[in-house]
């Protein structure tokens, strides 16, 4: 392959730009616009429902865990005053 100055690749470059203009093209549309701007909103709100879920489960672990230590508490505070 060919290598201009910089040393890129100018079978890449010409890719890349081809890449880079059908997306301008794509943008260009008002309705393209409008398609691309809700996709990327169903994705927020499918990524904020991600985070609700994980939040809502890291919740419930903690307070299971909470209790658990509390129990265990209770039972070696128990068995050192049947001790002394």
């Amino acid at each position: 392959m060919t290598k201009n100055k910089t040393g890129v690749q100018v079978a890449e470059a010409g890719i890349l730009g081809a890449a880079v203009g059908a997306g301008a093209v794509a943008l260009s549309s008002e309705k393209n616009r409008k398609i691309i701007k809700n996709k990327f909103s169903d994705l927020k709100k499918q990524g904020q429902k991600v985070i609700s879920d994980i939040q809502n489960k890291a919740d419930e672990l903690t307070a299971t865990g909470k209790d658990k230590l509390d129990s265990k508490v209770k039972e070696v505070k128990k068995s050192i005053k049947s001790k002394l």
